[in-house]
């Protein structure tokens, strides 16, 4: 009897407090609680089915059924207030934004999803602590892009797909649109979303778009009269401005514009091969080898244009490592040095390929380097025996073997007897082509 007392003195209070029960049981409308009080209460008469109110009231007791479901309420909320004090404060606080949307909601930039991507194709160790998406630095996106006002969304300023080209950009490596980075990072796979971008966020990108549109055009400077090296507003001024109307005016008056991104695929840092221009000059040094190593396996496969490839990328990465050292210096002498047997490699390729100007080139490359390469001289002297510079063959054959008589004289007595064969045709071809301008002329 104690708990049914104690229950109708909070029902007695309730009467006397009817304004204040309002505000705690209802909303300013008399309706139902808001959806979070309602979830609560849903649980609170799920979890104690035994509980009714006509078990324990009546109409002409202390309280109406109406006024017992707001007692319930009450209690409720009580329930839920307890709960939440048992709780570690970092339960009951919102996680915090990821760091693409909080730029995006920094910068007043409004994304608005046109097409969903498919969530299951983003990797686990790409979710952000708070919810949303967190790519790693240096994960390259490869997507589309179209860019209107909102004004005019009939007419693009910029469309890739009518260029024929898709983007490519790598995050963590400040590309020059900032912003673009942090939209894309919002984004999965096969999601397309228009992001609104405010003025004062576009400030410079009439000039950097005028670089993006000349690639997608495959437009380059003109060579023969290079820009003069001012400042960037004294520059576009004395070149009469950005050389595309629309990025004229978007230039003299900045305005909202809408960015529309088509992503199409993303590539994380451990899931490729990196780019040369975004490796570290220890991640290149490490990589010279097993692209000589991937070329000799591709050779011997038959596979000869992919080995020379691989054997090109190692000669790239040695030309940027040399970049940073002075020429003449122990270092600079090294690497320089580490070129020979790319390009002894590479020319023979070419040769199998009958690319035999290009085996010449390659083969010069390497005894400029290093005059008494034995394979660089064969191989040279080989493709001149295909492009019947007879003489240039024999003298290269004839170092060859005085090199090394031992174990190239039997390979170069054969290369030159054939070379003797190819000598006797093109006399008799010259002889034949001398006869018959002379009988044409009688």
């Amino acid at each position: 009897m104690a708990s049914v007392a104690a229950v109708r003195s909070l029902s007695t209070k309730d009467k006397k407090n009817g304004k204040e029960k309002t505000k705690e049981g209802e909303n300013e409308s008399g309706s139902t609680p808001a959806t979070g009080e309602t979830a609560i209460v849903t649980e609170a008469s799920t979890t104690h089915d035994s509980i009714s109110c006509d078990d324990h009231f009546d109409d002409g007791g202390v309280g109406s059924k109406e006024e017992s479901a707001k007692l319930i309420n009450r209690m409720a909320e009580a329930l839920r207030r307890a709960r939440e004090d048992g709780l570690p404060d970092s339960a009951n606080k919102k996680p915090p934004l990821s760091a693409a949307l909080a730029y995006l909601a920094r910068h007043n930039i409004r994304k608005r999803i046109i097409h969903v991507g498919s969530a299951s194709r983003m990797p686990a160790e790409c979710g952000a602590p708070g919810g949303g998406i967190a790519y790693p630095k240096l994960t390259k996106f490869i997507f589309d892009y179209r860019i209107r006002d909102p004004d005019a969304p009939e007419v693009f300023i910029d469309d890739t797909k009518k260029y024929g080209k898709r983007m490519e950009l790598y995050c963590g490596k400040d590309f020059q649109i900032e912003f673009w980075e942090y939209c894309l990072q919002t984004m999965v796979v096969g999601e397309v979303a228009a992001f609104m971008v405010p003025p004062r966020q576009l400030v410079a990108f009439p000039a950097v778009n005028k670089k993006l549109r000349d690639y997608m055009l495959d437009r380059t400077a003109d060579s023969a009269n290079p820009p003069k090296h001012t400042c960037a507003f004294m520059s576009l001024q004395a070149q009469g401005g950005l050389g595309y109307p629309d990025l004229d005016d978007l230039l003299a008056k900045p305005r909202m514009l809408e960015f529309i991104f088509d992503l199409h695929s993303v590539v994380l840092p451990h899931e490729g091969p990196k780019e040369s221009w975004i490796m570290t000059p220890e991640e290149k040094v490490e990589a010279i080898p097993r692209l000589r190593q991937a070329g000799n396996e591709l050779y011997a496969q038959g596979q000869w244009f992919e080995a020379a490839t691989k054997y090109e990328e190692a000669l790239n990465l040695i030309e940027q490592l040399s970049l940073s050292e002075k020429p003449g210096d122990p270092e600079h002498v090294r690497l320089d040095q580490m070129r020979v047997p790319f390009y002894v490699n590479m020319a023979q390729c070419q040769f199998k390929l009958k690319d035999y100007y290009g085996a010449i080139r390659s083969t010069s490359e390497a005894l400029t380097r290093d005059t008494d390469n034995v394979k660089a001289l064969f191989r040279r002297a080989q493709a001149y025996s295909a492009t019947s510079d007879v003489q240039l063959a024999e003298a290269d054959f004839l170092r060859v073997k005085s090199l090394a008589p031992d174990t190239m004289t039997t390979c170069v007595d054969r290369e030159l007897a054939n070379l003797d064969r190819i000598d006797r045709e093109c006399r008799e071809q010259e002889r034949r082509l001398l006869a018959g301008k002379m009988f044409s002329q009688t």
